[in-house]
C-alpha cells in the first residue's frame, strides 16, 4: 500500500457519489495516479420474460450510448481519466474491471442505514469488499462529512485484529500515514462478550484477554518496525473503532477483511458493520 497508481471510481451518479467526488481527486492527486470511471447499467431480469411471458426488446447500443454520454459529463479535475460503460451485474462489473486493468485501489460510497445491511448479499459493496483483490474504500456518511474535512487526512486509525495478517496491515497503514503526513494510531476490540464462560469469571477474563491482546500487538509491531499508541476495548467490533474514531479525530480508518474461519477472525464480517458505523471513511485492505 506504499502507493495507488489506479484508482477504480464506480459512478451511479448518486448524491453519496457526488460527494465522494472531490475525494477521489485529492486521493489521485496525492498519489499521482491515473482514475477509471466506470458506470454499470443493469437489465432487470424481468425484461428477459419467464415461462409465461415475453422477453421486453431492448435498445442495449442506445441505453450505452446514454450512459456514455452522461459519464462524459461527470467531470473529475486530474488528467488522467478513463471513462467506461458495461451491462451487467455492478459488482460483478467492477470486481473484473479491477481485475482486468491492474486497479490497485477501489474508491466506492455506500449507504450506511440499516440494523442488518450487512447481511443484504444483494449489497454492491458487500461484494466488492468480499471479492475485490485490492483494497477498496468507501465511505457510509460521506454527505454528511463537511466539505472541508473531505480531502485531507491528517489522523489515520487502524483497526487490528490478532494473527500474522496483522503485520502487513499495520505496516501498509503506516506506508499510507508517512503519504498523507498524518499521525497514525492503532484500535483492536476484544470480543469480551462473545467468550466469557461465566459471569462470574468476567473480570478475570477480561483482564487476561485484555494482557494477550497487548502482548500479541507488541509482537506484531515488532514484526511491522512500528511503535504506536494502542487503544484495546472490549465490545463490538464496530463500537469500539468507532468510538476510537471519535476519540482519536479520525479522518480515515485502515483495516482488514480477515478470515472468515480464523480464531476470533470475524474481521470481514465486521467490515460493513465497521463502514456502516464509522463517522468518517474506511480502507479495508
Amino acid at each position: 500500500m506504499k502507493s495507488f497508481s489506479h484508482i477504480l471510481f464506480p459512478v451511479d451518479f448518486s448524491a453519496r457519489c457526488e460527494a465522494a467526488r472531490p475525494v477521489l481527486t485529492s486521493w489521485a492527486r496525492r498519489f499521482s495516479a491515473k482514475v477509471s470511471l466506470l458506470h454499470t447499467v443493469q437489465i432487470p431480469i424481468s425484461s428477459y420474460g419467464g415461462p409465461d411471458g415475453y422477453p421486453i426488446v431492448l435498445d442495449i447500443p442506445g441505453i450505452e450510448a446514454t450512459a456514455q454520454a452522461r459519464l462524459d459529463r461527470f467531470e473529475i479535475d486530474i488528467p488522467d481519466v478513463t471513462r467506461s460503460v458495461s451491462i451487467g451485474d455492478p459488482a460483478f462489473q467492477i470486481i473484473q474491471y479491477a481485475r482486468d486493468n491492474h486497479v490497485d485501489l477501489i474508491m466506492m460510497p455506500t449507504h450506511g442505514y440499516g440494523t442488518f445491511r450487512s447481511l443484504l448479499l444483494g449489497s454492491t459493496a458487500a461484494k466488492v469488499l468480499h471479492d475485490a483483490h485490492c483494497p477498496v474504500w468507501t465511505s457510509a456518511h460521506i454527505e454528511e462529512i463537511p466539505a472541508a474535512a473531505r480531502t485531507e487526512i491528517h489522523n489515520v486509525l487502524c483497526a487490528i485484529e490478532l494473527g500474522a495478517e496483522g503485520v502487513e496491515l499495520i505496516r501498509s497503514a503506516a506506508e499510507l500515514a508517512q503519504a498523507w503526513q498524518a499521525k497514525l494510531q492503532l484500535v483492536h476490540a476484544v470480543p469480551v462478550d462473545d467468550t466469557r464462560p461465566e459471569k462470574y469469571l468476567e473480570g478475570d477474563l477480561r483482564s487476561a484477554l485484555m494482557k494477550n491482546s497487548q502482548e500479541e500487538i507488541a509482537a506484531l509491531q515488532k514484526g511491522a518496525g512500528t511503535d504506536l499508541e494502542v487503544m484495546i476495548e472490549g465490545g463490538y467490533a464496530s463500537h469500539v473503532v468507532r468510538d476510537a474514531a471519535l476519540k482519536y479525530g479520525a479522518d480515515l480508518v485502515v483495516t482488514g477483511r480477515g478470515k472468515l474461519h480464523a480464531t476470533f477472525g470475524r474481521l470481514r464480517t465486521n467490515t460493513y458493520a465497521i463502514i456502516r458505523d464509522s463517522p468518517c471513511p474506511v480502507l479495508s485492505a
